[in-house]
């Protein structure tokens, strides 16, 4: 391992002018298991590691009535899954953070990480010169993509994105809160999580320059139903081969507004505007569930070996189209 400074923050602003300093030789780390990870098997080899964690006031559940939800990102995945308000108002994102791998994972790792975390590919991890270490191609175009692999595509890394709680929020419209030396900004989302992108020297998923760092998740007040439902190998502690992120409006039996998002994959959490349109004015049912399914995966173009993704996908979302409509699944 590569020996670095280590800063412990004392607040935004104190991490902020080190990251600022530091510029593309610094990491922030928070729970660490995916930072540490990376470092250990020099997939990065950062100058300094600044603490986010010392930072008092980042980790918060707040519910406020005229503004909706707010989230601190220090915010641990156990307590967002733990909570009462989230399980009764935003059930699909406490079911997104309870499906993190294990409770000693969620015990240390927060939200802000979650949706920060990098690609698992097993290329990148196994050494081999890809995209995202430097070389001049994605080996899961031609190799095994099982797992790892987009099958929406993708741009020159096509590894899926690995965070479960990225489609519940994006299900329910969530913006994320940016803070950087310039001030302070906040995006939707999916605008922060686009898929693999250059950012100075770093191949990322999301959109954070080297002297940003998120700070809050805000989600508005809506009345709305949400579910998420994942699908691991062997039901194991691990990252999802397919999920699905549901949310609607229901009155009167009527789906007045829907959002239907996958993950797993595509290198971003990927939204089925097309699939939410043929829901809006009917009621949910298993044969309507069903048609919105086949037009969420109308685009799809599995890689060599992952084309079970499809299927899967499908089953999932009918599955969470009918949970969110309150209908059984027979």
């Amino acid at each position: 391992m590569k020996s670095f400074a280590h800063v412990n923050a004392l607040s935004v602003d104190h991490a902020l002018s080190v990251l600022e300093k530091y510029g593309q030789e610094a990491c922030v780390i928070a729970g660490g298991q995916d930072l540490l990870f990376r470092i250990k098997k020099y997939l990065v080899k950062p100058s300094c590691v600044v603490n986010l964690k010392t930072i008092p006031g980042l980790s918060y559940v707040r519910f406020e009535p005229a503004q909706g939800l707010k989230i601190g990102a220090l915010t641990t995945l156990s307590r967002i899954a733990g909570s009462a308000e989230l399980c009764k108002r935003y059930s699909g994102l406490a079911q997104a953070a309870r499906s993190v791998a294990s409770p000693q994972t969620r015990n240390l790792g927060t939200i802000g990480g979650n949706l920060c975390q990098d690609v698992w590919c097993w290329y990148l991890q196994a050494g081999f010169s890809c995209w995202k270490s430097g070389g001049k191609f994605c080996d899961l175009a031609g190799g095994d993509s099982r797992y790892y692999g987009s099958i929406m595509k993708g741009h020159l890394c096509l590894a899926n994105s690995p965070s479960d709680t990225a489609p519940a929020l994006a299900a329910l419209d969530a913006q994320i809160h940016i803070a950087s030396p310039r001030g302070t900004r906040k995006v939707p989302i999916l605008e922060f999580l686009p898929g693999h992108q250059w950012v100075g020297n770093r191949l990322q998923c999301h959109i954070l320059q080297p002297d940003e760092v998120l700070t809050e998740i805000e989600i508005p007040l809506q009345p709305t139903r949400s579910v998420y439902l994942k699908f691991a190998l062997r039901k194991s502690w691990n990252f999802a081969l397919a999920s699905v992120a549901a949310s609607a409006t229901i009155e009167d039996g009527i789906c007045q507004d829907a959002r239907v998002v996958l993950g797993g994959i595509a290198t971003h959490p990927y939204r089925s505007p097309e699939a939410e349109s043929v829901l809006v004015g009917r009621k949910i049912d298993e044969r309507l569930a069903q048609d919105a399914a086949e037009i969420a995966l109308e685009k799809a173009r599995p890689l060599k070996m992952n084309g079970y993704k499809v299927g899967l996908s499908k089953t999932l979302i009918r599955r969470a189209l009918l949970s969110v409509a309150g209908e059984d699944d027979n």
